[in-house]
């Protein structure tokens, strides 16, 4: 063994009878010099300092945990420290568990300092204060969450394993498995664990349950919960959690019920004999255990809704279920209550003699009231009637029937959502509102009889609950037909101060049918009386009479000739057409006659001419009808090219095909051509609206490669006039405009947006170098920062490829490559080492001069543009009246917007630019809580939003009264806001301060 082991000898000690000096000259005999490689910098340098408390840092990397017990190395020595010591190590830990970061760290260094970790553990003495111990598990539980493969996330797991099995503290337990825990969920999130880890990691936890302390158990069933497998959820860890249901710890308890509710979501099948554990526990004298026991009956029903429960009658779980979450709505809990009314609504399967009940208080035995017993002896009495003796024991006291001889629904459901909408909190009635809603839409039948109930709510003292009133009502509309009774509770909500209120009113109004002639006229004649009162209400009142008039074609045929005062035999006076009130009565009629066209001859002479320039102004509105004598407006034009052209998509292909063609040109042939084909790309996207995204981007791209083609002809050769400052402006506009403005793009489409970027940065670095006229620094740094930008996308995306092609998943097809032209000028640009403008501009000159045409991306119709359109100031009428206010003091002005498409990422860049008539502009950003998402009938919209503020105009002294433009735009950068909208002018007259005598 010990020749075995035997070192080799070395140069030195091989030499023998040298004399000593020899030895010396050869033990300081330099050797050569060699170029030592730079160790590459550490990106968690902060875990450096723990090497100070670890006995042999340099062996940490050899420190290996295996699985067998053979292979199981001999745990390091345990070093004794002193109280200080360890002090100063438990503050270190604090500092670099609360400073530590982890951006971009490789792979090797987190294994490195997981071993550093690991090996620092256990060396830690197991007599002394726990809580370093604890850090370190949560350092390395942080590590483990940062590994980006199965590789370091298993290591991770093995260290945990390892230690937690030799552990005995039971404050290191918990925290250890609570690491594991969030080790779990980072796991689930990536779903790479492999499954023969996830037995371990549960079985470790199933161990743990045995323990004696309660935060031990209740962790422990936090990682079975989360790492036990779905095939052997029920055979070994169910019914060990469902022991602990009747534990003497509420928060254990508690815990086991919630670790049940998180195996059956991840799939486990939970067998319908828990379910009277879980009534039972409903039971319990702690808010949180009632609250687990309520969500795990919930999903019990939902799993078995016909499972038949072993009562004295055959009832369905659904059914039981139902009424006993009916029965948590008269909760001691406001949480309870608020759970109870939220899940009603998700238990569509229950019968509907439960479901009828709900909305009813009286308690019904066989679907007729059940009186108490004083009721009963009450009408016995005044019958005054004896026994016949017909019928055996029929003067019997009722109180002692026996109660398993009567069949009762269980009286939990009897009115539960009638105490949900009673409830004094605004949370229960909202949850008992939303719950209503969805039972109704799934069942139609119900949604008749729960409409005076929502009805009601129209009068709640909350705003948000009477909103999510008419909302709710909104979604079940299809179902419903409007009484006169009920019209005239919800008309009078329509004079409410809030305006989210009104508009609500107005699209709920629009999507419901009303049943008879005088219910439509009350419903015009309110509509109307609002909008004089409140003015600002007219886009939302133009909607929703237009939605009426599609509705109720037969209703407006017979009111037409008393909403237009026409008369059989005289002729009336012509009505203004700018009348906001004429205007909803003819928006109405025209709507109704597109669906029956008779109502067209009952029309004045007067409403044709009308209906022509309402046809101009508001298309989305007024709808096509065939008037004679309405002139051929241009959306007259618009549609017959709509109708000749076929398939949109199918001319957006043929104009694709040609731009290819003519890239194939000369130059002098090719700009004009790509001008034509970018004005058939506008006139595409005005014609059919649902086009207008992919074509408004199609022919940016072309309008910014058309320019980047002018300015490339500059930069050939010498001589050329250089183009404007303007020219160079705008062409970086649309570039930015193509980056930061439509979304639903490829990978492709943004690829190729980033190299139309990076060539008008070198177009512009060259001009601007050629010019002479200004400092090319700026240029210059913004070429630099584009390639940087493009490259790292390009990486990126380089490793998910690689990912994907790494996985067993379906091989996906490769993402698209970059030009010759972006590969040549990326590769120059890197190998410059000291980048200033004049360097850079001889490198990429000639590239610039000689670059080939960028192809267009093909069509994505999945493509959309943010756009904005100003309701408030309205154009039209913001010009007549001046806002007049004292010079220095501040207007308000009252400001509306609709926004299409915006994105949350946006959100943040969009501001109101203010542009006074001397040239200065503002900027305001707007609060988060002025956004607020567009309602349809289908609910809210996902990317549509209305911008609702205030904006504050003030200025010095004028002469006159000027314009003020107020527009919304995106604030990309510094420097470069991009427009979503034409501005909207508002007269505006500072007036100077009146002095007194």
């Amino acid at each position: 063994m010990a020749l075995a082991i035997q070192k080799t000898p070395s140069f030195i000690e091989t030499i023998v009878g040298v004399p000593p000096f020899k030895k010396l000259r050869l033990l300081t005999a330099a050797p050569a010099e060699r170029k030592v490689k730079p160790k590459p910098e550490k990106k968690l340098p902060l875990l450096t300092l723990l090497d100070a408390y670890i006995p042999n840092p340099n062996a940490v990397n050899t420190i290996a945990v295996l699985t067998t017990p053979a292979g199981t190395p001999l745990p390091p020595p345990v070093l004794t420290t002193s109280p200080s010591q360890i002090k100063e190590l438990l503050e270190l830990l604090v500092k670099i568990t609360d400073e530590i970061c982890y951006d971009n760290v490789p792979v090797a260094e987190l294994k490195e300092c997981a071993a550093k970790v690991f090996h620092l553990y256990q060396v830690q003495d197991r007599d002394s204060d726990t809580s370093v111990r604890v850090k370190l598990l949560e350092l390395l539980a942080g590590l483990g969450c940062e590994f980006p493969t199965e590789e370091g996330l298993v290591l991770v797991i093995d260290y945990f394993i390892y230690l937690l099995r030799k552990e005995t503290a039971q404050k290191v337990l918990a925290q250890g498995l609570m690491c594991l825990y969030r080790l779990g969920q980072q796991s689930h999130a990536r779903k790479f664990l492999p499954l023969a880890y996830n037995t371990q990691v549960a079985h470790l936890a199933k161990e743990q349950l045995r323990s004696g302390s309660t935060q031990t158990q209740k962790n422990a069933m936090l990682v079975m919960g989360r790492f036990a497998t779905c095939h052997e959820g029920e055979r070994q860890y169910v019914w060990k959690l469902a022991f602990y249901i009747d534990a003497q710890d509420s928060g254990v308890r508690a815990q086991a019920l919630n670790a049940l509710l998180t195996l059956g979501e991840r799939g486990a099948h939970l067998p319908p004999v828990l379910y009277k554990r879980a009534v039972e526990a409903m039971k319990d004298d702690y808010e949180c255990v009632r609250k687990e026991a309520l969500r795990l009956v919930h999903m019990l029903g939902n799993r078995h809704p016909d499972y038949i429960l072993g009562t004295t009658e055959d009832m369905r779980m659904i059914d039981a279920a139902f009424s006993k979450v009916c029965e948590s709505l008269c909760d001691l809990s406001l949480q309870i209550r608020v759970l109870a009314a939220e899940l009603l609504g998700s238990m569509t399967s229950v019968s509907s003699e439960f479901l009828n009940q709900t909305l009813d208080k009286k308690l019904m035995s066989n679907l007729r009231r059940k009186r108490n017993a004083h009721e009963r002896g009450a009408r016995l009495v005044t019958s005054g009637e004896w026994s016949s003796g017909k019928r055996w024991a029929d003067d019997a006291p009722q109180e002692q029937l026996d109660a398993r001889t009567v069949s009762i629904i269980a009286s939990g459901a009897c009115g539960a959502l009638i105490h949900g909408l009673e409830d004094e909190y605004l949370e229960v009635r909202t949850a008992a509102v939303g719950s209503m809603c969805q039972l109704a839409m799934a069942r139609p039948e119900f949604a008749l009889t729960s409409l005076d109930f929502l009805v009601d709510m129209f009068n709640d003292e909350i705003e948000d609950v009477r909103l999510k009133a008419i909302y709710s009502l909104t979604a079940i509309a299809r179902h419903i037909v409007l009484r006169e009774d009920q019209l005239e509770i919800m008309l009078g909500s329509l004079e409410d101060y809030s305006v989210d209120v009104r508009e609500g009113l107005h699209l709920m109004l629009g999507a419901c049918r009303v049943s008879t002639q005088p219910c439509l006229l009350m419903v015009v004649q309110k509509l109307l009386d609002v909008l004089s009162k409140y003015p600002q209400d007219r886009h939302s009142t133009y909607a929703c009479m237009r939605k009426i008039g599609q509705k109720h074609p037969h209703l407006v045929m017979a009111l037409s000739g008393h909403l237009l005062y026409a008369h059989p035999f005289f002729e009336t006076p012509e009505r203004d057409v700018e009348d906001p009130a004429y205007l909803c009565v003819l928006i109405l009629v025209f709507n109704a006659a597109e669906h029956l066209v008779p109502i067209i001859s009952l029309l004045p002479t007067a409403t044709h001419r009308h209906y022509a320039y309402l046809r101009d102004s508001m298309p989305q509105l007024v709808p096509q009808l065939p008037i004679e004598g309405a002139s051929s407006s241009a959306q007259q034009r618009i549609d017959d090219a709509l109708k000749a052209a076929g398939s949109s998509a199918e001319y957006l292909q043929m104009i694709l095909s040609h731009i290819g063609d003519i890239f194939s040109l000369t130059d002098s042939e090719r700009i004009d051509l790509l001008q034509t084909a970018q004005a058939n790309l506008q006139r595409l996207g005005a014609i059919d609206a649902h086009m207008y995204g992919t074509s408004n981007f199609l022919e940016t791209f072309l309008s910014a490669q058309i320019q980047i083609e002018q300015m490339q002809r500059c930069a050939r050769t010498q001589r050329s006039r250089m183009p404007l400052k303007e020219s160079l402006a705008e062409l970086i506009r649309n570039c930015l405009k193509l980056q930061h403005t439509f979304s639903g793009m490829t990978y492709g489409d943004v690829l190729q947006v980033k190299q139309l970027r990076l060539r008008a940065s070198a177009i512009h670095l060259v001009l601007v170098v050629r010019d002479r006229s200004q400092s090319a620094l700026g240029p210059c740094q913004m070429l630099l920062q584009t390639a940087g930008d493009i490259s790292a996308f390009m990486k990126a995306q380089a490793k998910k490829d690689a990912a994907a092609s790494a996985s067993t998943k379906p091989k996906t097809p490769p993402s698209a490559q970059p030009d010759s032209f972006t590969r040549d000028l990326l590769s120059k640009l890197d190998a410059i080492t000291d980048p200033k403008p004049g360097r850079v501009f001889r490198e990429i000159l000639p590239l610039v001069q000689h670059a080939p045409p960028l192809a267009l991306p093909p069509a994505n119709s999945k493509i959309r543009r943010c756009m904005a359109s100003i309701l408030e100031p309205c154009p039209m009428q913001s010009q007549d009246n001046a806002i007049k206010v004292t010079a220095g003091l501040i207007a308000a002005v009252p400001f509306v917007a609709e926004i299409e498409n915006l994105q949350e990422s946006q959100r943040a860049d969009l501001r109101i630019k203010i542009k006074y008539p001397d040239q200065n502009m503002h900027t305001v950003v707007p609060k988060m809580s002025d956004f607020k998402p567009i309602m349809t009938e289908l609910g809210e919209h996902e990317t549509n939003v209305r911008l609702r503020t205030t904006i504050l105009l003030s200025h010095s002294v004028w002469t006159e009264a000027s314009l003020v433009e107020i527009q919304l735009c995106l604030a990309v950068r510094p420097g470069s806001e991009l427009e979503l909208c034409k501005p909207a002018k508002v007269l505006f007259a500072p007036k100077p301060v009146r002095r007194g005598i």
